[in-house]
């Protein structure tokens, strides 16, 4: 899939998702053929709506952040529930085929210890050659600059895709370099608890879909 500039690409995508979707809602605009729908077009994109990406803590890095006296909350919209902490997602497009694309979310996470708090926002799961999660990092919401947070690894992946959904599962999150060293330089208190490499916890997408022609990126 041959890619344009992501603002690009977005802006284009959302009018595409918008328009289909209100076409499905539209008495008339679907043909009144009750048959089966002709399968996806070879070259086709997935695009991603109504859903969120749900992170369940690793048990282990869950006892270190706790004894580093370290407290971890969604920040709104993003949510707890009994599965993990779930992120919303305000629209994803991957191909069809090798679901190389990027899938964008509402909300992130606060890391508090004492006065001080980490945000961690407004998540980008680029999925290529080298999978990862971005986010804005900053010391007040919703943070100030995109950085890498987490290197995904696929080893595990497991794809459910449907008419109308999909569900990625088996997604594992580890803290980059980058990331360990900031919260390193905010909380270790001159020590490095923190690692690139550290396992943080598996990631399962689910999302309503709509497959739509590519658009040549």
């Amino acid at each position: 899939m041959r890619m344009l500039p992501r603002s690009r690409r977005f802006a284009v995508l959302t009018t595409a998702v918008v328009t289909a979707i209100a076409l499905t809602l539209v008495p008339g605009a679907q043909a009144t053929n009750k048959t089966s729908p002709p399968p996806a077009p070879t070259d086709s994109d997935t695009l991603l709506y109504r859903g969120a990406t749900t992170v369940a803590l690793d048990a282990g890095a869950a006892g270190a952040l706790k004894s580093l006296g370290i407290s971890v909350a969604p920040t709104k919209p993003a949510y707890a529930g009994k599965s993990g902490i779930s992120f919303p997602i305000t629209l994803g497009v991957v191909d069809s085929t090798s679901l190389a694309g990027q899938i964008r979310h509402a909300g992130g996470l606060v890391f508090t210890k004492g006065k001080t708090k980490v945000f961690l926002t407004r998540y980008f799961i680029d999925i290529d050659d080298t999978p990862s999660l971005s986010g804005l990092v900053g010391a007040g919401a919703p943070g100030t600059a995109r950085a890498d947070l987490f290197d995904l690894d696929l080893t595990n992946l497991k794809v459910d895709a449907g008419k109308r959904h999909i569900t990625l599962s088996g997604v594992t999150l580890k803290l980059t370099q980058g990331a360990a060293d900031a919260l390193n330089g905010a909380f270790g208190e001159g020590a490095t608890p923190f690692a690139g490499g550290l396992v943080i916890g598996t990631a399962t997408v689910k999302a309503r879909t709509y497959t739509v022609p590519a658009y040549g990126w």
